[in-house]
């Protein structure tokens, strides 16, 4: 594994422990308000710790950053300027930033001068598409409500999954109009349109079967709600065992901070008898070391400092429960249903074959890593195709669960990986068999054929960013795919380009990619930790 920074290991523990507290699943939403500050916390730690020691690292081999060079330049009482060496330094890396910035598709001065750099650089891919329009779910006098997904309709009506349970489908043409709404007895997690023609809802532990009016047609409970029940004691324990991780978790880091420092501290010692000066570098981690060490000592008190009661073990288990109730992703394709859900134990996820009638649920794919509770599966008559996102690829299986083929990697740059810490997020199958991947944080949406080449650059939308679920979908002609925007309850719509239209978004084909699972992100890191990846 890729050595990290003192800080970035620090946080990298305190997620670790902090989603072993929030759901057995590892991937949940935090059970308590306490969670969710705690979440905040850690955030806020590493924003400060990799700040700190990522400019005391660079002034201390002469690299300063720019920012950091002015920040001491203004500080400094007696005038003094940043070394010559450090000037270069910083003019170097303004000079890479503009230049960056000028090869940036949001930085092109116009449509036409993007066009000219794509057509002497063979490197540059231009999308097929372009943002058109913005579709809120809380429009006009409707109600205020929560999207949760979205799917298409053979004849292009959009349907909205919304609420919290009972919810509801707030339907909607093309062009963003609003229609009507369907009410359905469950929080509607998932929904998609089968082969039939048939709409399918997943929630809450339920399976819904509707007509095209929205009229509820066969209801069923979900097959992992039962083995879910069924395996209390067993989460149970996995809690009572997490919270002990937890609290040994920051015992060591506690200790890992005192031996930072007190080396540290030995250093300037040292620097002083020699009537020199410390460095301002080392101040700065010095000053970093503590910080981090306080809010460990605090977090422990806070989190790891008693163990659970038993009231508290069981709210945790209820929260896991209704956790791991959620489903995925719901998709049908000859009669037969497919879910994504969480595993009963551990963090995983599997997928689950149906019949028509939800019965005869069995488990054909087992052991998927996923982040942030999001596993797209997808079907047709050729498989289920899964946008397995920790693990930074597409995954195909037959219909019975036997895998294929698989393709992608993660990628820092460039088209032919996944960017971000966990994509491709989403997964959608167009009439023409191609596959369109979306990839959340970074709101872009590619086009592969089925043997996994990248065919097109489909587009790149605005969308609030996060490790979330970016549901798209893609009408029967290609030229209009919409996306999730689950942050701001908004679908955004992308349409094709006109013959001979450009516009000044492109991207760069070639980029490095990472050479081990997960690569070198904090995130990557945190979900081989978690997966045992």
């Amino acid at each position: 594994m890729r050595a990290l920074g003192a800080g970035r290991w620090a946080f990298f523990v305190a997620c670790f422990v902090a989603a072993a507290c929030w759901s057995a699943s590892g991937h949940g939403e935090p059970a308590s308000d306490a969670d969710a500050q705690f979440r905040v916390s850690v955030l806020e730690l590493e924003t400060q710790s990799q700040s700190a020691s990522a400019d005391a690292a660079a002034c201390e081999e002469g690299q300063c950053p720019a920012e950091a060079c002015s920040e001491e330049c203004a500080k400094d009482a007696a005038g003094e300027a940043c070394s010559e060496e450090c000037e270069k330094e910083a003019a170097a890396e303004a000079a890479v930033a503009v230049q960056s910035e000028a090869k940036s598709s949001e930085q092109a001065a116009s449509a036409g001068e993007a066009a000219a750099a794509a057509e002497a650089d063979p490197d540059i891919v231009r999308p097929t598409h372009k943002q058109t329009l913005v579709i809120s779910v809380n429009t006009g006098d409707l109600p205020q409500t929560t999207l949760n997904s979205f799917c298409l309709t053979a004849d292009g009506r959009i349907l909205a999954a919304c609420g919290e349970g009972p919810g509801e489908v707030r339907v909607f043409r093309g062009d963003g109009s609003y229609v009507e709404s369907w009410e359905v007895p469950v929080r509607p997690d998932a929904i998609n349109v089968g082969s039939d023609g048939h709409v399918y809802i997943a929630g809450g532990g339920q399976l819904l079967r509707l007509d095209g009016s929205g009229k509820v047609l066969h209801r069923s409970e979900s097959p992992h709600a039962a083995q879910l029940l069924n395996s209390k004691d067993q989460l149970r324990q996995e809690i009572i065992e997490q919270h002990k991780q937890m609290a040994g978790q920051f015992t060591q880091q506690i200790e890992r901070y005192e031996k930072l420092i007190a080396d540290l501290e030995e250093k300037i010692a040292a620097t002083k008898e020699k009537g020199e000066e410390p460095s301002k570098a080392d101040a700065r981690r010095l000053e970093s070391f503590g910080q981090m060490k306080k809010q460990f000592e605090e977090m422990a008190e806070q989190y790891g400092g008693k163990e659970l009661t038993e009231e508290e073990i069981d709210q945790q288990v209820k929260s896991s429960l209704d956790y791991k109730l959620r489903v995925a992703s719901i998709s049908e394709a000859g009669g037969d249903v497919y879910l994504a859900t969480c595993a009963a134990a551990g963090y995983g996820f599997c997928v689950w074959k149906l019949d028509h009638d939800f019965q005869q649920g069995k488990v054909i794919v087992s052991d998927l890593r996923g982040c942030c509770g999001q596993m797209d599966v997808q079907c047709c008559d050729a498989g289920i195709f899964v946008a397995e996102n920790a693990r930074h690829r597409v995954a195909c299986y037959d219909k019975d669960g036997k895998l294929t083929q698989a393709w992608g990697q993660q990628a820092r740059t460039g088209l032919d990986g996944f960017g971000s810490c966990c994509n491709p997020m989403n997964v959608a199958l167009g009439a023409d068999g191609s596959i369109y991947t979306a990839e959340s944080e970074l709101g872009r949406v590619k086009r592969f054929n089925p043997e996994g080449e990248l065919v097109d650059l489909v587009g790149k939308v605005d969308i609030v960013p996060g490790c979330k679920k970016v549901a798209i979908a893609v009408d029967k002609t290609g030229d209009n795919v919409f996306m999730l925007d689950i942050s701001r309850h908004h679908i955004v719509k992308m349409e094709r380009l006109a013959a001979g239209e450009q516009i000044a978004y492109f991207e760069r084909r070639s980029g490095a990619a990472d050479d081990e699972a997960g690569g070198g992100s904090l995130g990557g890191a945190l979900l081989r930790i978690f997966l045992g990846d």
